[in-house]
């Protein structure tokens, strides 16, 4: 897999919708299609304009188990119903990492991303969340999936 391209960049707060769950890694794959099956139908049914590409936030990550919140991004904050809840994600500094190839490679990244936080004399200021740019319903190779990979950063 190729050394992803990180850099360092200024977001904006976003709102979203989510689905959360604390599940094993077993499970990931699973529980993102059945939260997006539920947060993108949500965000079209109340008429909230989507903002963005759909993406996962790991909240808290132990060995065992972690808290995924799934979600759709919104032009604008809405409320939630049910297991649907309203968050932002946060703004601020962030590094961000072009992840190309298959999910299961993921974990490359995101250890590349801490060398590259450690180089830089930055640490991570909150949960990281990755960015689906890549549909693999439309593109089924897995090398040439794109996802983003956002990170929270404090000097």
């Amino acid at each position: 897999m190729p050394t992803p391209t990180i850099e360092r960049t200024q977001l904006q707060p976003q709102p979203a919708v989510v689905v959360k769950r604390r599940v094993a890694r077993s499970e990931i794959a699973a529980t993102i299609a059945e939260s997006l099956g539920k947060t993108f139908p949500y965000a079209l049914q109340h008429g909230l304009a989507i903002a963005g590409r759909p993406f996962v936030r790991y909240s808290d990550v132990s060995p065992g188990l972690m808290t995924m919140e799934t979600g759709t991004p919104l032009a604008a904050p809405a409320p939630g119903a049910g297991e649907i809840e309203a968050i932002t994600l946060p703004g601020g500094p962030a590094a961000v990492a072009v992840h190309m190839g298959p999910y299961d490679k993921l974990q490359e990244t995101y250890a590349a991303m801490e060398r590259w936080m450690q180089q830089q004399g930055v640490r991570a200021a909150g949960a990281p969340w990755e960015s689906y740019i890549t549909d693999p319903a439309e593109d089924p190779n897995p090398a040439t999936w794109r996802t983003d990979v956002f990170w929270p950063i404090s000097e």
